[in-house]
């Protein structure tokens, strides 16, 4: 795999938000593409790296999602400014516009409170909240899939490690015509431990206890209930949300059966390229152990339990 020289690309003069690093827009081989820059953490604590790996993160995160059959921006992995980036294609033609679900959830007036019994301002991150809107509203409610690509999302999310699918990075899109489609996913730079060096993962993969907290018991995501954060892992196994049961079934045998597909995906990615580090060995070994752990304690039980009933 040899990765792409994004050096002087004409810019395309579109201009995205988000506060995840800094972000170019360059056209490439006729197309409008997004670069992501790896985010600096000398602001963070507690991280021995300079950057963080989000580029890489996007690409392997978004390939998985590619694999499992769902919808996704089109990433490419190369090198600008010095820099390994990750390169997005930008899936808005001129006249399409992108409505996030953070900005449809605030337009929505329903007649429910959260699951702590609060009345909400409609920016917050309540699963039952967020599940009732996207049943009710009444921009979402006659699109077909939206549940089922929350859901999708969620699990698929779980298997990557991706904590952060908040309300501002999901949506639907309108068209010229004024019809709607769902946007493919993106953003998924969060994924795999993207703040992590080598050595805090060798340490994690030599014990057992660390790697279980890791992969699963110690993780949480941003949907809350109560106010208190989701830890997936233990939402899916609890299989009390049916849409999600659903989404388990669909996805558990692709990830069974594509497993050696996504590794290869990784294998694939050199460790370095132009003096520059890409994916040293360590993390492809790590990231490889999570999804075989996250498949293993999780997703094949709970999926064998739900074929079972």
């Amino acid at each position: 795999m040899n990765l792409i020289d994004f050096d002087g690309m004409p810019a395309s003069y579109r201009v995205y938000g988000g506060s995840a690093g800094r972000k170019n827009g360059i056209q490439y081989d006729g197309k409008n593409y997004l670069i992501k820059f790896p985010g600096s953490t000398s602001e963070m604590q507690n991280v021995a790296i300079s950057y963080t790996n989000s580029p890489l993160s996007e690409y392997i995160g978004s390939h998985i999602y590619e694999i499992l059959g769902i919808p996704v921006h089109k990433t490419l992995l190369g090198f600008r400014n010095g820099k390994i980036v990750v390169a997005c294609e930008d899936f808005l033609s001129d006249t399409d516009h992108l409505y996030e679900f953070a900005q449809l959830k605030v337009t929505f007036t329903p007649h429910f409170v959260d699951s702590n019994g609060d009345i909400t301002n409609g920016t917050g991150t309540d699963l039952k909240e967020i599940l009732l809107t996207v049943e009710q509203h009444d921009m979402l409610k006659d699109i077909t899939g939206i549940e089922e690509r929350f859901w999708n999302m969620f699990v698929v999310d779980a298997l990557i490690g991706n904590p952060d699918r908040n309300n501002g990075n999901w949506g639907i899109i309108l068209h010229a015509d004024k019809s709607f489609s769902i946007a493919p996913v993106y953003d998924n730079g969060n994924s795999f431990n993207n703040k992590w060096d080598d050595e805090k993962m060798v340490r994690v993969m030599s014990d057992h206890d660390m790697l279980k907290n890791e992969a699963s018991e110690g993780k949480t995501c941003v949907f809350t209930m109560k106010k208190k954060r989701i830890n997936p892992y233990h939402l899916i196994s609890g299989m009390e949300y049916e849409g999600c049961n659903e989404a388990v079934k669909r996805l558990v045998p692709k990830m069974i059966s594509e497993f050696d597909v996504m590794v290869q995906c990784m294998d694939e990615i050199p460790e370095s390229f132009k003096n520059l580090t890409v994916m040293t060995k360590v993390q492809k070994d790590f990231f490889v152990l999570l999804i075989k752990k996250r498949l293993e304690d999780v997703f094949k039980p709970v999926y064998e339990e739900l074929k079972n009933k």
